[in-house]
């Protein structure tokens, strides 16, 4: 194998564990908030969650490991067969220092980049564990949340939303996980931000079993055009999850899932 072969190969490598690397880690970072089906890590008091291992900042630290393994076995190799080459060569015809002097240049920049990526997926690693510990302690807290399914905690469900403009007629419904309507109410007409709450009873008077349930509200203006409308609801944090895959950090509030960006108010 020539000097320039080998070196070709170092380069290949080197860039693939680079680019691969520099993937892990920004899927570690994009992932940090993002929205996923969790795997649980269960907390019953605030501060008392283990974070799960960061598995995207992980893979992006093993590959880097990898890459600096391979790196110093290719520069190993690299360096006997220069120093064969240098042996052997013509003394009246010596190589040129130039492009080797390159290659070993190469060699150091490519040694930064690798332990530099290194570095960073330790930082998102410690990052990652630190936004899993803080978010424990919202465990036991009330929050409110920018979504439209709410949880029915001890018999109670509430809501919020607001109207963009006046309504003729609007209609809040809340609906169980089968999508059957299990309650209806009528809502305010006037522009404005307005509260809902349900006892968790349906139309003939059951008391329904806490859970998760969809709050909608549809409102109707003027020339049966629609009017703008929003949802927040309201609970209290049961736990806290994180996705081993994505290390997505969620609150629950009971078997309602809140992504960490989702959250409007605490307390």
């Amino acid at each position: 194998m020539s000097i320039v072969s080998a070196a070709n190969t170092i380069a290949n490598n080197a860039t693939a564990a680079i680019n691969g690397i520099a993937r892990q880690a920004s899927t570690a970072v994009n992932s940090a908030t993002g929205t996923t089906t969790p795997a649980t890590t269960n907390t019953s008091t605030p501060g008392s969650s283990t974070p799960t291992s960061d598995t995207a900042a992980t893979t992006a630290a093993n590959q880097a490991q990898a890459s600096s393994k391979q790196l110093t076995t290719d520069k190993t190799q690299f360096l006997t067969l220069l120093t064969a080459q240098l042996k052997n060569q013509d003394p009246l015809s010596p190589m040129d220092s130039t492009a080797f002097t390159n290659q070993l240049v190469q060699f150091s920049a490519v040694e930064q980049q690798i332990n530099i990526n290194s570095n960073l997926a330790t930082l998102i690693s410690l990052s990652q564990q630190s936004l899993l510990s803080n978010a424990a302690n919202y465990v036991g807290k009330p929050i409110q949340a920018n979504i439209s399914t709410a949880p029915l905690q001890n018999g109670t469900l509430n809501a919020a939303y607001t109207l963009s403009g006046t309504s003729q007629n609007t209609v809040i419904t809340i609906a169980d996980s089968t999508g059957k309507i299990v309650n209806e109410q009528t809502g305010a007409t006037t522009a404005g931000a307005y509260s809902i709450t349900w006892n968790g009873q349906d139309s003939t008077g059951k008391q329904l079993p806490d859970g998760a349930y969809t709050v909608n509200v549809t409102a109707v203006g003027a020339d049966n055009k629609p009017v703008t409308t929003t949802t927040t609801v309201y609970g209290t944090v049961t736990s806290v999850t994180s996705d081993p895959t994505t290390n997505a950090t969620t609150l629950n509030m009971g078997a309602v899932k809140v992504p960490m960006s989702d959250v409007v108010s605490v307390g």
